[in-house]
């Protein structure tokens, strides 16, 4: 089907498959003719050639010495005006740059050429209407703020030194210890003063539990075994001696919860610091119940709108997916080739499945905001903008409001949206309260 017409230029477009266009352009022979003389045109405004000074030579030489370049670039401009003629006559929004498949040029016949170009998706939102949702409700208990409560004094707790009597799996050691396999010292498995949670779970298997029953001054070797896991492949599941010196031992002094311990923290009495933990613990609450409903909304899209999207797109977000993956792992001391092994074997599929999904999300939600005509305006990223330095410390306002305004203002403008987007298709939805797990 012939869809674009100018300069006598026919223009077919194939069937898309997979956000994936195929296009063919036929070029006259006049163009063709009108191209060429362009081209030996250019080439003999640029052309040196020994004898005559630069553009002078004549165009018979020039026809003569560089018909192949001529020609080269005359077909180099027949298929960038071709492609942009056609992306403007079929009006595509483009991803990427086209790649060209076929050309047959001759300087004595019509053009034609072939390209293939990757596309948006040409599709219609639906279903965002009316969602069916459940508030999974789950008010804070009594017993909640308690245990929040409690969690506070443990934070304030201090160290002090253990009444006479021998280390219990409940207290604290201050110990030196240096790690020996076969007889030899291991690298990094030595320290001095360093503070044992004896209730705490154990990286090295048996070092705390060979330690109960010990005082201060005294030392004692220690039979322990390092993990399948460990992050140094030389010890993993090997066993080794640990020789200890315990040179204090000290136990955990909580705070009694009073009107005393709540003037300590910066508020006037108990009651007062209770009601603030329970402020935050349902702030917090909310929060969870709206990333449960955007969760549900996003679900319903997906399952609503399937449609094909960009690869290349799919492949950047794969990528920014695995980035976050490995530096998750790193940052938890699993070593660089345990990584990519964990990637190249467990996540590739399961990233590049989630890629897609969020790519044609974003293509889902940036539809509905148009559609619905939500945006975030200029006030909007103001106030919010106002908002965030308002919670950060005085000393550092100016420095954070420079990079804001600088660097950060389109992102803030996206999430505003973002946000406003999901305001309105829960106020559109059809919630149910549930009460929670």
């Amino acid at each position: 089907m012939v869809l674009g017409l100018s300069n006598d230029i026919k223009i077919k477009v194939g069937s898309e498959k997979d956000c994936t266009q195929t296009i063919s352009v036929e070029w006259p022979l006049s163009k063709v003719k009108e191209k060429i003389e362009e081209a030996f045109a250019q080439v003999q405004a640029q052309a040196k050639v020994p004898g005559f000074r630069p553009g002078k030579a004549p165009i018979d030489l020039i026809r003569e010495s560089f018909k192949d370049t001529a020609y080269a670039r005359a077909e180099d401009n027949l298929i960038r005006e071709g492609v942009a003629e056609a992306i403007k006559s079929k009006k595509l929004q483009t991803i990427q740059s086209p790649v060209v498949q076929l050309s047959n040029f001759a300087p004595d016949k019509s053009f034609q050429f072939e390209f293939r170009i990757e596309v948006a998706p040409d599709f219609k939102v639906s279903s965002y209407k009316g969602l069916k949702l459940i508030r999974k409700a789950k008010p804070v208990s009594d017993d909640e703020v308690q245990k929040a409560l409690q969690n506070v004094a443990d934070m304030n707790s201090r160290l002090i030194e253990a009444p006479e009597g021998p280390l219990s799996s409940t207290q604290f050691a201050v110990i030196d210890y240096e790690g020996f396999l076969d007889n030899q010292p291991i690298q990094g498995a030595k320290a001095e003063n360093f503070l044992l949670d004896m209730s705490a779970p154990q990286t090295i298997a048996g070092l705390a539990e060979g330690l109960v029953g010990t005082k201060p001054g005294e030392s004692r070797e220690v039979s322990v075994k390092f993990p399948e896991d460990s992050p140094a492949k030389e010890l993993a599941a090997k066993s080794a001696v640990f020789k200890v010196e315990v040179k204090a031992i000290k136990e955990k002094k909580v705070p009694v919860l009073d009107d005393e311990f709540a003037k300590d923290v910066g508020l006037e009495s108990l009651v007062q610091l209770r009601q603030r933990i329970r402020e935050s613990l349902e702030k917090e609450r909310k929060t969870e119940e709206r990333r449960d409903l955007e969760t549900q909304i996003m679900d319903s899209l997906l399952q609503e709108n399937k449609f094909s999207v960009p690869a290349s797109m799919v492949d950047k977000q794969s990528d920014l997916l695995v980035a976050r993956q490995k530096d998750r792992l790193g940052r938890q001391g699993v070593a660089k080739q345990d990584v990519e092994k964990f990637i190249a074997e467990r996540l590739k599929t399961d990233i590049r499945q989630q890629a897609e999904k969020e790519v044609r999300l974003a293509y889902v939600l940036n539809a509905i905001a148009e559609a619905e005509k939500i945006e975030a305006s200029d006030a909007d990223v103001e106030a919010r903008v106002k908002e965030i330095l308002e919670e950060t410390d005085p000393k550092q306002r100016h420095s954070v409001e420079k990079l804001l305004r600088s660097s950060y203002v389109e992102r803030i403008k996206s999430e505003l949206r973002e946000s406003k987007l999901f305001d309105w298709l829960m106020s559109s939805a059809k919630i149910k309260d549930a009460a929670g797990g």
